[in-house]
This record gives structure tokens, sequence and C-alpha cells, in this order.
């Protein structure tokens, strides 16, 4: 018994020994493959730096010259360094620059790369993202760098994000195998857990989940057990044994294995922030719920986005903003009760399935939804922020007859909800899709206008109110179509606000406006800003780029900004407003009465005139109240030294009511409608015509005066 003992002790010590070995020899493997993986990324890193000239790539892009961009970065990284795709994105993840194989603007492999990019955006990513992302068609090791530069006047979201990625093809994985000798190396891009011993997972960016690279390792101690099997054949009956036991512990390891794998995809289903379902997994529970729904049920999904999310981000911080998160995520479920099931697709954009048996049912949903989130949020920093959503919502069957339809028709209610304001709850109606449709013809053309220079610009005067004499004019866009005549701002300005041209459109109209006001000497030219290029803090970039290269006087230079635009300024946009008064550009505050604004309030921006809105104009003879605050503006603006110019004068006897207030300025019908570039001129010069008779005239009586009868 002894000596069965001990034989068996030997045995057992052999096979450990040779385990012990074998373990030893993979885990220096694993070390030295993801070291080797790892000096490829920095291989990357440190190519991407040396082949990237920030402050040059940007200038670049500002003036649309990508051919020296292309030359310089992108094919550089592909012929020298062998990296299949390059490309440049905004801090949203929309492309800016691409090339993929040495062709510049090809985006056919950007598919299965852009969730990765995505992904670290939104979670906020600020310094280099290096790993593999892997799918089932493709897979590359990827490097992504932010731009440590930024620059004014360019319409996009920064820092930029400069991205490369070296495809993981069979000649790849032999190199990276290659220092520590490995064979046979392979990616699984969905491992199965418990296969070959050969293997490290690593972070697969694509989704979250994990990656598997296996290889044929040497396996010292298998083969020193291999000498040694004619003595283990005469210990057979100890090694059934040890077998046996060998069995019950793989069986153990085998049930905790699944365990783990269980909780790993439960794990990668979920939103790592609020702990909801992600995108992937909201979709495929969405079909399962529309497979096995029965007939005459009716299943609901609901779009869900925060108001003003990205200001609280950037005035209160990224903390705050993820407090605002986990809240909503924990009142919505709370809200929409038991068997809905909720997600996060990213940023602030949430999705809500909700069975309902008719559209009562749905609205009682979202009315409690809206009375969970109207309490503030206690933030872990200290204080409180107020939470509201714009709900966008869509029924199957009545709406669409499959998933992806039913998302599409969802998020075109909400988007028709944030159209039409904030805290709005809006269901899909047929018209919607047909305003959408609209939406993006008008965008289109538009695009194409701004190209083509359809675009022109007519000037109504602004007088003064004592004299009448013009002291300058206001530039008015105007839309010469090609099939509809001239349209006014109101039958596209609100597309070009929420689509991705309104700097665009405003760096057009401001140019053209410099360029032709050289010809209106001596008077102010008055140019509208909107009110997200002064959000974004574009506007001081654009209107110094203008004025370079028009050469206009900047103190004959008056930019109007809205009162609301004013409000809802960052610091940001104080700061450029600030600067651009250094300069010596003037600083006007369009259509005052119409928002919230206060002159106390309005002390903190560089306003030097204030234009009152029309429609306190119209009104002043016949509406006490209307004159009582007209008369106040005017006279505290004078207290402060603003300029007031009223709008909309369209009768004498509104303008005797002007001058008895003390307005110095005003425009309207009055004095003249918006008016072509050369009836303005006219009009000038028809003014100097005059006032040099006056002058005649009174050195003629003078010199009468003088010489008059002895």
């Amino acid at each position: 018994m002894a000596l069965a003992l001990l034989v068996a002790g030997l045995v057992t010590v052999f096979v450990l020994a040779g385990l012990r070995q074998d373990d030893k020899a993979r885990t220096r493997e694993r070390a030295a493959l993801l070291s080797s993986l790892r000096a490829r990324e920095t291989v990357m890193e440190q190519a991407l730096v040396a082949t990237n000239d920030e402050r040059q790539a940007l200038r670049q892009l500002v003036l649309g010259d990508m051919t020296p961009l292309h030359r310089h970065f992108g094919q550089k990284l592909n012929d020298g360094f062998g990296f299949e795709f390059v490309y440049i994105t905004d801090a949203r993840g929309r492309v800016v620059y691409s090339s993929e194989r040495g062709e510049q603007n090809e985006l056919r492999a950007y598919s299965w790369i852009r969730p990765a990019i995505e992904r670290a955006l939104a979670d906020g990513q600020k310094a280099a993202l290096s790993g593999v992302v892997a799918t089932d068609d493709a897979a590359g090791l990827m490097v992504a760098r932010p731009f440590d530069e930024k620059v004014e006047g360019l319409d996009l979201a920064q820092p930029l994000v400069a991205i490369t990625v070296d495809i993981i093809d069979p000649e790849f994985l032999r190199m990276v195998g290659a220092p520590a000798s490995l064979e046979e190396v392979e990616l699984i891009h969905r491992p199965l857990h418990g296969g070959r011993e050969a293997g490290v997972f690593i972070p697969n960016l694509y989704d979250g989940s994990e990656a598997e690279l296996v290889w044929r390792g040497a396996h010292p101690g298998s083969k020193m057990l291999w000498t040694l099997m004619p003595a283990a054949a005469v210990l057979a009956s100890l090694l059934a044994v040890l077998f046996l036991v060998l069995m019950i512990r793989a069986r153990r390891m085998a049930a905790d294995l699944v365990a783990s794998e269980a909780k790993a995809r439960e794990l990668a289903a979920r939103d790592y922030l609020t702990g909801l379902l992600n995108r992937g997994a909201f979709i495929e529970a969405l079909d399962a719920a529309i497979a096995r729904r029965r007939n005459g049920e009716t299943l609901a999904l609901l779009f869900v986005d925060l108001d003003d999310f990205k200001v609280i981000n950037d005035s209160a911080g990224h903390a705050a903003g993820d407090d605002l998160l986990r809240a909503f995520a924990r009142r919505t479920e709370e809200a929409l009760g038991e068997g809905s099931v909720v997600a996060r697709f990213g940023g602030d954009e949430f999705v809500a399935m909700v069975p309902c048996r008719n559209d009562a049912d749905l609205d009682h949903a979202v009315e409690r939804l809206f009375r969970e989130l109207a309490p503030p949020v206690l933030l872990e920093q200290g204080g409180d922020l107020s939470l509201s959503a714009c709900v966008g919502a869509a029924r199957l069957p009545r709406d669409a007859a499959t998933g992806a339809e039913l998302m599409r028709l969802a998020d075109v209610a909400l988007y028709r909800a944030k159209a039409d304001g904030t805290g709005l709850y809006r269901r899909f109606e047929p018209g919607f899709d047909a305003e959408r449709i609209e939406h993006r013809r008008i965008e289109t053309e538009l695009a194409a206008a701004l190209d083509k220079r359809e675009i022109t610009l007519v000037y109504q005067p602004q007088v003064d109110v004592e004299s009448e004499r013009v002291v300058g004019f206001e530039a008015l866009a105007r839309w010469d179509h090609p099939t509809q005549g001239r349209l006014l701002p109101g039958a596209f300005l609100a597309v070009a606000e929420t689509s991705r041209l309104m700097g665009r459109f405003d760096a057009y109209v401001l140019r053209m406006a410099l360029m032709e006001a050289r010809a209106l000497p001596e008077v102010t030219l008055s140019v509208n800003m909107s009110a997200l290029n002064l959000r974004q803090g574009a506007i001081f970039g654009m209107v110094v780029t203008a004025l370079a290269e028009t050469g206009f006087n900047p103190a004959r230079l008056e930019i109007e900004i809205t009162e609301s635009a004013i409000l809802d300024a960052a610091s940001d946009g104080q700061e450029a407003l600030q600067k651009l008064r250094d300069m010596g550009v003037r600083i006007a505050l369009d259509d005052f009465g119409t928002g919230h604004a206060s002159l106390v309030h309005l002390r903190r921006f560089p306003i030097t005139k204030i234009k009152i809105d029309k429609s306190f104009i119209l009104n002043m003879a016949t509406d006490r109240d209307a004159s009582a605050i007209v008369e106040y503006v005017i006279r505290l603006g004078r207290s402060l030294g603003i300029t007031l110019t009223a709008e909309g004068v369209e009768t004498r006897e509104q303008l005797r009511f002007l001058r008895a207030f003390g307005a110095q300025q005003a425009q309207g019908y009055l004095f003249a409608p918006p008016l072509p570039l050369a009836a303005a001129i006219a009009m000038l010069e028809r003014q100097s015509v005059a006032q040099a008779g006056v002058a005649a005239a009174g050195v003629a009586a003078t010199g009468a005066a003088v010489s008059g009868p002895s």
C-alpha cells in the first residue's frame, strides 16, 4: 500500500511538473505575444504622430485642400508603413477625411471600424486609443489619437481624431508571433471559452466584447511526460484513478466556465454607465418580442432624447452629466414599469419598448414618464439639475410591421417633438415623414445653392431718427431658387439651423456682405449671425477670416445676435463677442423683447446696440403697454450708453413717438424696403448730393448776411 502510494506520488509529481512547465511556457508565450502586439501599436502611434502635422492638417481642412493632406498623411501611412486605412473624424465620429488602401475618399471599410470610434467618442475619450477591432467580416489593429490642436472657423466638433488601421491578416499574425516563435497564430472574433489552451483574450473595441488570439505552443512539459510513457504504462491503474480525479475537477471547471460565460454575455449586453441594455441587445429583444406577438396586441416604441444635455455637460461637467444619465435611466424604468424594456443607444439617446392596448395606454405611460422626470436630480458633487426630455413614439402594427421600420418612425416622431420645443411628446403621424423628406430636400438644395451662388443679398437702410439720414444698412439674405423664384429666409433658414449648413451659410453671407458693402462708404453694415455659431464659439474665427479676406474696416461692421442666442451663450460665446468688440466690431442685440433677457443681464455682454422688435413698434399707437415698454427700453438703454434702433417703422406717427422717446435709429418700410446693392448705392449718392446742396445753401446764406447793405 505504501509502495502504491509512493508510485502514485511520483507519477503525480511528474505529471504536475509537466503541467507546470506547460503553464510557464504558455505564460511566457502570452506575454511575448501581447508584447509584440503592443510593440506594433507603438509603431502605429509613432507613425501617426510622425506623419500628422496637426496644424497643417487643420489648415488644409479649413481650406478644403484635401490633396496635399492625402499625400502627406493617408498615402504616406499606406505606402511607407503598410497601414491600409486612415481616417480623420470630428469629435462626434463624422468622417472628414478618409484613405483606404491609399485611395482618397473611400469609405467602404469604415462600417466595421465606425462602432469602435463612436464608442470611444461617446465615452469621452481624450487620450490615444488603440486595440483590436474584429467582426465576422474583417479585423484590424486600430490606433486613434485626438488632435492636440484646434482651429477657429472649422464647422466641426473638435478635437478632431486621427485614426489608422492595420489589417490583421495571416502575414500580420505571422509577424506578431515571430518574436516568440509562435506558429499558427489565429484571431477568433467570437471565442468559445474553454477551447484551445494556448490562447489570450483581448478587448474587442468593436462592441466591447472579447476576441481571442490562439496559437500552437511548445508544450515542453507534455513532451517530458511522453518520454515517461513506458514507465507510466505499468502504473495504468493508478493513472486511471488520477484521471477520474481530473475528470471531476474538469467538470467543475466547465461548470464555472459556463457560469462565467453567461455573466460575460450579460455584461456585454449592458450599457456600462446606466446598466440598461445596449443597442445590440435591445434590437434582439425587440425582434424577439415582435416574433412572439399575438394578433391584436400592440407594441409601442419610444425614442427619448434629453433636452439640452450638451449644454449641461459643457457647463456642469461630465460627472454631472453622468449623474443625470443614471437618474434618467432609473426613473424611466420605474415609470414604464414591468413588461417594458429600456435601453441606451449612446450619449443622451434612449429607447423603450412598451406593451400597450391602445393609444390611451401609450399616452398614460408617457405621462408617467414625464411625472417621474419632473423632480430635480441631486448630484453627487452637490446641487441639483432639472431633467426633461422629448419623446417620439411609433406603434406596431399600426405604423410599422418590422422592428427596423418601427425604430425609424419613432425617430421621425422624436425629430418632430424636438423641432416643436422641449419636454414634448409626439406620436408618429404619416405627415411627419413627409415633413422630414421635405426638410431633407430643402437642405440638399440649399447646399447646392451655396455652391451655385444662388444666395443673394439685399440691404435695408437704417436711418437717424432726427435727421432721417441713412447711417447704416442691414444685409438680408434671399434665395433665388431656380424653380420657385426668390425665397425669403423664413422658407429655408430654419432648415439651415438644424443641419450642418448653418456655419457655412453664415460664412457665405458674411463674406459676400463685406465684399459688396465696400461700395457703401461711411455707413455701418449689419450682418445677422446664427445662435449656433455663438454657442460653439466659432463666430470669432468666422468674422476675423472674412475681414482679412475682404479688407473691410472692422469699425464699420455690426454683428446682430438674437436675444435668445445671447442668453444661451456659454463662456466661449461670451469670450468670442468680447474679442470682436476689442477689434472694433459692434454687437447688436436683435429682436429685443421677444425672449427673456433684461438690460441688467446684458451688461455682462459687450452690446453696443439694441434693436426693439417690430411687434412693439406696430402697436405703439394703440397699445399703452407697448408704448410704455418702448419708452422704458429706450430711456434705460440711453442711460447705459447703448444705441436703440426701432425695427418695422411704417408710419410717420410711429416715427413721432420714437423721436419723443429719444430713440436714435429706425428702419422700416417708411424709409425703404430691402434694396438691391445698386439701389442702396444710389440712395447714398442722392443723400450725399442733397447734403452738399444744403451745405452750399448754408454757405451762400452766410455770405449774403455778411455782405448785406451798408
